[in-house]
């Protein structure tokens, strides 16, 4: 009874289950083991034990969370929207027209005191030019100037007949001297002109005195005449005394007639000279007057050309014509020479607006419209730490044009996008966008479901699969 007692109990032996007829074929394989009772998987062995033990929750349900989140990912991909966007690149540009420093006619360098990149105010001198074929035509033209104001003053004193004061230069004291020479000149021909006058008017003055003398001698000659006549004619006289006094007679007439005749003649010549000295008076005032002109217009193209001279001359010393920046400046050097209206420095305006001026290829433009928003990342300014550009595409240009640099690519459009700040969001203290700087823009064209990433290349696929070449 004790041993029997001491003994381990014997399990109870399985209850054999009822035959069950085979299964053939892929039947017998798809069937499950039959599943042991809970009370007998304790004592089965360890492999059976485990087949037999449920699995923990979180294999049980990964399933399920994987679908769940499958279908919140497609749910997600179909709602969310992402932007769309043209990329281009580019550089800033000032929304004015570059200021172009250069000479007027051809020059020779002096010195350049600028540099590209430079800040530069109005007024300040960015390159000198040798002034010496500039000044030289300048000191001609004044030299010119002066002698031909003197010439006028003289001239114009000379029409006046008031002798004016004349500057104290060496044209002026050469036209003083002519001036005198010219009055003395003027004065004896017109008081020879009065002298052969007067003498004229006396000789007329003396004729015209005596025709009464010749005219009483011509009668007294006539009244001899006729008494010598009456003597002859009662035979006292003599014929010869008749004929005597009728010659007395004739010959007081003609002395009379020649008087007259040359008071008239002498009338004439006087007449003659007084026209004489009157044409003289009048020539030299003519030509004087003549002279006055020629030198008025002579004198107003030596001021023009002056003018232009002189503005050479300052042209020499090449300033600033406004704030800028210096943008570029031309390969020349101390002594070099520039041809006319060769251009030396070129600035761009400091306080002009800045744009971007972006090239963009010819597949993009197709979805761009006017006043898109667009995003600008200056390359100078990381946009992770300094932000960007917020601004909107103001133009785009219709003609493609080829690319440029040496690398050859497809043809690009151009496009200009202006800014709704002038500055980065967080720029660095001191710094500023300068013309010039590169930048890629963003242009924001519309938006797009994520789903559409996924679904368009199988679309296209199959578009392109399902047909025969």
């Amino acid at each position: 009874m004790a041993a029997a007692d001491t003994a381990p109990a014997l399990a109870p032996a399985p209850v054999a289950a009822p035959a069950l007829p085979r299964l053939g074929g892929a039947r017998a394989r798809a069937r499950k083991p039959p599943r042991l009772a809970p009370e007998a998987i304790e004592f089965q062995d360890e492999l059976d034990r485990l087949i037999e033990e449920p699995p923990p929750p979180s294999l049980r349900f990964w399933p399920w969370v994987l679908a769940t989140l499958l279908a919140a990912l497609v749910t997600l991909a179909s709602v969310a929207q992402v932007d769309v966007v043209v990329t281009g690149s580019g550089r800033l540009a000032a929304d004015a027209p570059p200021l172009v420093v250069q000479p007027m006619e051809r020059a020779v360098i002096q010195e350049i005191r600028v540099r590209p990149g430079q800040v530069v105010v109005q007024g300040q001198i960015l390159a000198l030019m040798d002034p010496t074929f500039a000044e030289a035509d300048r000191l001609s033209l004044v030299a010119q100037r002066r002698s031909l104001s003197a010439q006028l003053e003289r001239i114009e004193s000379e029409l006046a007949g008031v002798p004016a004061p004349m500057p104290l230069t060496a044209d002026g004291t050469l036209q003083s001297l002519l001036l005198a020479q010219r009055a003395s000149l003027y004065a004896a021909r017109m008081a020879g002109y009065a002298a052969d006058i007067r003498a004229l008017e006396s000789s007329i003055a003396a004729l015209r005195d005596g025709d009464s003398i010749r005219a009483e001698q011509t009668a007294i000659a006539a009244e001899v005449e006729s008494m010598r006549g009456r003597l002859l004619a009662s035979q006292v006289g003599s014929r010869l005394n008749a004929l005597a006094a009728r010659s007395e007679r004739l010959r007081a007439e003609q002395d009379q007639r020649q008087a007259r005749h040359r008071a008239e003649e002498l009338t004439g010549v006087l007449a003659a000279k007084q026209a004489e000295r009157d044409a003289f008076r009048d020539d030299w005032r003519r030509q004087l007057l003549e002279e006055v002109v020629r030198l008025r217009g002579e004198l107003q193209r030596t001021e023009d050309q002056l003018s232009k001279a002189e503005r050479l001359a300052a042209m020499s010393v090449l300033v600033a014509p406004a704030d800028g920046v210096v943008l570029d400046i031309a390969r020349r050097s101390a002594g070099s020479v520039l041809r006319e209206a060769e251009a030396l420095v070129t600035l761009v305006p400091l306080n002009a607006p800045l744009v971007a001026e972006i090239t963009l290829r010819s597949s993009d433009i197709g979805r761009l419209r006017g006043e898109d928003p667009a995003v600008v990342k200056v390359d100078a300014f990381p946009f992770q730490r300094h932000g960007a550009l917020q601004g909107r595409l103001q133009s785009l240009a219709p003609d493609s044009q080829p690319r440029e640099g040496e690398a050859p690519g497809p043809p690009v459009h151009r496009a200009r996008i202006t800014f709704d700040t002038p500055s980065l969001p967080d720029a660095p203290p001191g710094s500023r966008l300068i013309p010039g700087m590169t930048v890629t823009a963003e242009i924001q064209v519309g938006a797009r479901r994520i789903i559409t990433f996924f679904i368009e290349p199988l679309l296209r696929g199959l578009q392109e699969s399902i047909r025969e070449p």
